[in-house]
């Protein structure tokens, strides 16, 4: 009982820092997900973009990025040296509704400057952890890796076993973005 009251009161006393929190509405990150129908708060804005304002999975998929251009189908990813590095394209708004065991699996899709698909990273999700391993484990991510975007938008792939609906709502979302942008 004493655990229960401790657990109780330290929740208390972090509601003050969690009511701080603001969702200003002027940063690139909150009007990106305004269009999707959902608002950031600006600590989980800060946590989500580099020193050059780039969203950090852009970032981990593109480590010489220095800019980006947000256009209608996709981001447009830069160097230092102003040259197209890549394009980002997130499976949201296209994949919402696209639902696996526990929620929406949004991705972000890494494409060359010949639209070859250089990586699929999930984003923030609420499936179990220990079935995202699978699909992890079993290499789903990379399956797309190295295929003209079109192609992948397409492809058949199975569902891992043991974690049917996080893969299949992984699957479907990535195509779904692709499709979108054909």
């Amino acid at each position: 009982m004493k655990k229960l009251f401790f657990i109780a009161l330290l929740s208390l006393a972090m509601l003050p820092a969690m009511a701080q929190e603001h969702n200003c509405n002027n940063c690139p990150h909150h009007k990106q997900h305004q269009q999707g129908g959902k608002q950031a708060t600006c600590a989980q804005q800060a946590k989500r973009v580099n020193s050059n304002g780039i969203a950090m999975e852009i970032a981990n998929a593109f480590p010489s990025a220095k800019s980006v251009k947000k256009e209608a189908k996709w981001t447009v990813v830069y160097n230092a040296k102003k040259e197209v590095i890549g394009y980002a394209v997130y499976s949201k708004p296209a994949s919402d509704g696209i639902k696996g065991y526990a929620g929406e699996t949004p991705l972000l899709i890494a494409l060359d400057p010949n639209e070859k698909i250089l990586s699929v990273q999930l984003l923030d999700n609420m499936e179990t952890p220990s079935y995202l391993s699978r699909v992890i484990n079993a290499g789903l991510l990379k399956s797309w890796n190295g295929m003209k975007a079109k192609k992948a938008a397409k492809k058949d792939i199975d569902a891992v076993s043991g974690a049917t609906f996080s893969s299949q709502s992984i699957i479907n979302s990535l195509q779904a973005a692709l499709k979108k942008l054909y």
